[in-house]
């Protein structure tokens, strides 16, 4: 009898120290271990980048760096469900998603400094925007025509290339021949208006920036990126254009003026 009681009172003391044990752990941690597992028996070359709590209970936000950047997803806290596509709040109708995704995008662009890029600046700039760019493409040369008439509104322009048709092709090889002469941006404008240039090769970042464009969802050109992170793709003429990025400029000014109330 007394064995038995002794042989009891040693499982009750384990079972409370499991217990124990198992409170001290935090949720999140276990839940986010499922999800990680769930996920590399899915896709086992694609890296979990971030796993974060969202607004709908049992459901967890995953970004995903698949090879071309971050891949937003949800998953269920077990790690059976994966949904695709974006969430929005039906309250502020806010998309979730895309907010998630020109954080992204922001972080990528920004990786390209001014000795990086090529600058087109006002002396007063009010807006700055990121143009993905194609020597060959029509709207790309439409909008570098203008280029006075979108300094004169306050707009700086900095171009990143983006040779649609890949990195083995007479696009990309334009696009290096401008990183490597002495004047980058004579020759941008002499290449887009159809000189042909002679096709030096250097150290560059053109291949770099062509596969941060296929990251951030770049599919045709010109394509712009706010400082945001806010991916707007297509031309837009100089007004259209400083319209767009009054109205941008705006609503980051509510939302910075509701986060101090």
């Amino acid at each position: 009898m007394t064995r038995l009681i002794k042989k009891l009172i040693l499982i009750s003391s384990t079972l409370l120290a499991m217990t124990v044990v198992q409170a001290g752990e935090k949720v999140s941690d276990k839940t986010d271990q499922q999800i990680r597992q769930a996920l590399k028996q899915m896709a086992p070359s694609a890296k979990v980048l971030s796993i974060e709590t969202t607004p709908m209970s049992g459901v967890k936000e995953v970004t995903l760096d698949s090879g071309r950047g971050g891949e937003v997803y949800y998953v269920s806290d077990s790690g059976e469900f994966l949904i695709t596509g974006n969430m929005y709040n039906t309250q502020t109708r806010e998309d979730l998603t895309e907010a998630k995704k020109a954080g992204i995008r922001k972080e990528l662009v920004a990786k390209f400094g001014p000795d990086k890029r090529i600058d087109f600046f006002p002396k007063d700039m009010k807006h700055h925007i990121t143009v993905f760019t194609d020597i060959d493409c029509g709207y790309c040369r439409k909008l570098h025509s203008q280029m006075d008439e979108y300094n004169k509104r306050g707009i700086g322009v900095s171009y990143l290339f983006f040779p649609r048709a890949g990195l083995k092709s007479n696009s990309y090889d334009k696009a290096v021949a401008v990183w490597c002469a002495d004047d980058k941006q004579d020759a941008l404008t002499k290449a887009k208006t159809g000189i042909q240039m002679d096709l030096k090769k250097c150290d560059n970042p053109v291949a770099e920036q062509y596969k941060t464009g296929q990251a951030v969802g770049v599919s045709g050109t010109p394509a712009i990126v706010l400082d945001n992170g806010t991916l707007m793709p297509g031309y837009l003429p100089p007004d259209a254009l400083l319209q767009r990025l009054d109205y941008y400029q705006a609503l980051e000014k509510n939302k910075a003026a509701k986060a101090q109330n």
